[in-house]
């Protein structure tokens, strides 16, 4: 689904064999060059594509399905007078009810908030309301509930920073996430996960990932490498058999912790010394 390629400013298409392009290229905000030229293109005009970027996604909006128009322009915001606080605090804060009432879903629609904690409510999924506040929410707080599964429209959620799942069920994340472009913090402490879910490598704003506590049982430095933004990592109790001395080869982490593993090497000791230590030791094991 390249619609979830959000990060995504130039395409090139060009001399290939496409017959027709998807209208839903059209809202893709992002994309800034569409190069589609020497394609037997059928549903396209030709002057059309030789007007550019601009005239292309017009005219493929045009032929976007209207569930889909409608679904991109966003909840319908209620009629009603905003809540002062909700409206000063830009927060809605719930602990320990599984039913929210309507009225304060409308309300966090009115007053635009940017924080949603939901701790301790016993959900079983991510309510449905939280994903009709994606055009402002920023940080959004789930953890403590019994949540199993993350739907794929989470990863619409584009202005997200900090997303808490700590204390679920959760044993992956859909490939959709990876438009999560701006996330900056992600704790999935206490979950269920075997292995770094793909879409992580994704969040190029990464600069806190916090996975203690659950069962991943290998690492993929190379991938981790890839975000320069991360600061901490922790990955304390869980599976891991080997630490990978690639990791010290994140530029700007500073904090690694990885204790209560099954990994020999490096010896306890070590690892007593502190994220500085344990850091430096492995960069002195990475082959030249």
């Amino acid at each position: 689904n390249i619609k979830g390629m959000t990060s995504l400013r130039r395409l090139d298409l060009t001399n290939n064999d496409l017959s027709n392009l998807p209208p839903e290229l059209s809202l893709m905000d992002g994309l800034t060059s569409l190069a589609v030229e020497g394609n037997p293109l059928k549903t396209i005009r030709r002057e059309i594509i030789s007007k550019g970027t601009v005239a292309i996604k017009e005219y493929l909006k045009l032929k976007l399905d209207p569930a889909a128009l409608e679904e991109e322009a966003g909840p319908t915001i209620p009629d009603i007078k905003p809540d002062e606080v909700m409206m000063k605090t830009k927060t809605m804060e719930i602990k320990g009810k599984s039913e929210i009432p309507a009225e304060l879903w409308d309300q966090a629609l009115v007053c635009g908030i940017v924080r949603l904690s939901l701790q301790g409510c016993s959900l079983g999924s991510v309510p449905e309301q939280v994903y009709t506040l994606r055009g402002t929410l920023k940080e959004l707080e789930l953890d403590q509930n019994n949540i199993k599964e993350i739907s794929p429209e989470m990863g619409k959620m584009t202005k997200l920073r900090k997303l808490n799942l700590m204390n679920n069920s959760v044993k992956e994340l859909p490939q959709e996430l990876s438009g999560l472009i701006e996330l900056e913090d992600l704790n999935m402490s206490r979950n269920k996960l075997s292995e770094i879910p793909e879409a992580v490598y994704s969040m190029k704003a990464l600069c806190s990932l916090i996975l203690s506590n659950n069962q991943i049982g290998k690492l993929d430095a190379n991938k981790l490498i890839g975000l320069t933004s991360l600061v901490c990592i922790d990955l304390e109790n869980n599976n891991l058999g080997r630490l990978p001395p690639e990791l010290s080869l994140i530029p700007k982490l500073r904090t690694l912790s990885v204790m209560g593993n099954s990994f020999k090497i490096p010896r306890p000791d070590v690892l007593a010394k502190g994220s500085t230590e344990v850091i430096a030791w492995l960069k002195n094991r990475v082959p030249a």
